[in-house]
């Protein structure tokens, strides 16, 4: 187990550093509080043994040890008759507590109980990873081979701490990636938040803890908004970035959408999500599933599943969605046919006629809820931006954050 020590003291912090090292313990000791938070959070210790000082509220090293995806068990180092130090340690996070001056008797009774700690938290962890494993495939379904190596290159990002870039066009579901990325990694039972333009990223790491945090449309930001994100990026950090990008990040950067050395830091551990054109046989098994999902008394023809696949899905997995959705709504039977897809494909949304769209007119009545009308008004513009949630956001001057939270607070998924 990796074992970090924080003892301003250096004869205790070398009894110690012996008594954990002789149990077969990787030990790093410091004297320095700052040096200690820095080391935990790139190191993520096993057991973590401070000064009871160290405990205190507002102390960087208690704040990073309890924002790790994984936490280490926690010993307070008392002074000898100190006991209300140990009383306050615990009730601020400690796990136990050892007298200084240090007795290897009791720094080998620790490291029992962190063992059987860590064997039970092993096995919870374990379960929790397989179960997320089988969400991936529930979530992201598809079967070929290009989405299999995109869902496999997933599961291997997750597995390290590193912050990852996931790009691919508009409409390849890299927000449901990002979920799934984060509930395969060690930080999967921490939280997962959105991030955007115009918060700010320290309070962002604060409330999320040791979890992930999202943010989608890279590109779209400000330079300087960019600029606090690499410093973020590039630091230790109690959180993990997921950062997507719609659009070729050649091009980006050509254009200077995007910022040279936040992409470079990024690009080491980039997932690509192919589009779906280039996914043989997967919008069958799509098609199926949302029809599933969204009108489970509706059947498709195999003739009609056809007609999707010979599509080339500009908008991907978000337009299949659209265009089964209308497909439905014209059906006059309990099953789609050919001819339905096909007027419906055949009447695309070209960007030419997009913009002489009159936007639909949402009428309000005295006695309507807020909640009500707040909730058509999002669904007719996510209608009307064809699911684009950054257009939507947009267009009701929102930001794109609470467009997503009122999205799911309405059920309003695109």
């Amino acid at each position: 187990m990796k074992v970090l020590v924080l003892d301003s003291q250096p004869e205790s912090r070398d009894v110690l550093r012996r008594a954990f090292a002789a149990r077969g313990g990787s030990v790093r000791g410091f004297a320095l509080p700052d040096e200690a938070a820095r080391a935990a959070a790139e190191t993520q210790p096993d057991i973590l043994v401070a000064d009871a000082a160290s405990f205190s509220e507002g102390q960087s090293l208690l704040e990073t040890a309890l924002a790790l995806p994984r936490r280490p068990r926690l010993y307070a180092l008392v002074d000898a008759s100190r006991l209300d130090d140990a009383v306050a340690a615990i009730a601020r996070g400690a796990d136990d507590f050892l007298w200084r001056p240090v007795s290897e008797e009791r720094v080998a009774q620790l490291w029992a109980s962190a063992e059987e700690g860590r064997g039970r938290d092993e096995a919870a962890e374990d379960t929790r990873r397989r179960l997320a494993r089988a969400e991936l495939r529930d979530a992201l379904p598809g079967r070929s081979p290009r989405w299999i190596a995109a869902l496999a290159a997933l599961e291997r990002a997750a597995e390290s701490n590193a912050s990852v870039l996931l790009t691919g066009e508009t409409g390849t579901e890299k927000d449901s990636a990002a979920l799934a990325l984060h509930r395969l990694s060690p930080r999967g039972a921490g939280r997962f938040a959105y991030v955007t333009e115009g918060e700010s990223l320290d309070l962002a790491t604060l409330q999320i803890g040791g979890g992930t945090l999202f943010l989608p449309s890279v590109e779209a930001t400000s330079g300087s908004f960019q600029e606090m994100l690499l410093r973020h990026v590039e630091g230790p950090r109690p959180v993990r970035f997921v950062v997507a990008i719609d659009e070729d990040p050649v091009d980006a950067l050509d254009a200077g959408r995007l910022h040279r050395r936040l992409y470079d830091d990024l690009s080491a551990q980039t997932v690509h999500l192919p589009p779906l054109r280039e996914r043989d046989g997967d919008v069958t098994v799509l098609a199926r599933r949302i029809l599933e999902e969204t009108e489970p008394e509706l059947s498709i023809e195999p003739d009609a599943l056809d007609a999707l696949e010979a599509h080339d899905w500009p908008g991907n997995t978000r337009e299949l969605r659209e265009v089964l959705r209308r497909a439905a709504r014209l059906c006059s039977g309990e099953t789609i046919g050919p001819t339905v897809v096909r007027s419906v494909i055949g009447r695309p949304l070209p960007r030419e006629r997009e913009r002489r769209r009159k936007p639909p007119v949402v009428k309000i009545a005295v006695g309507d809820s807020l909640a009500d009308v707040e909730r058509r008004m999002i669904s007719k513009t996510l209608e009307f931006a064809r699911g684009n949630k950054k257009k939507t956001a947009e267009m009701l001057k929102l930001s794109l954050k609470t467009i997503y939270n009122k999205i799911k607070e309405y059920g309003l998924e695109h």
